[in-house]
């Protein structure tokens, strides 16, 4: 998920700078939607390694 999210980075950054506005925005959803899930695989993987801290 790292790899992926480097990459979508990247091509954000080329279309930035060649000025390529629309794919800019289209890859910035693209980069929040896919950070929004790598959270949630952090997060869970938290949650599994330490259960007591999460249960009430």
């Amino acid at each position: 998920m790292l790899f992926e999210h480097l990459r979508l980075l990247s091509k954000e950054v080329t279309t930035r700078l060649a000025g390529n506005y629309a794919e800019n925005i289209a890859l910035s959803d693209q980069i929040e939607s896919q950070a929004l899930g790598m959270a949630d695989v952090m997060t869970s993987g938290i949650i599994r390694q330490f259960p007591s801290a999460f249960l009430g």
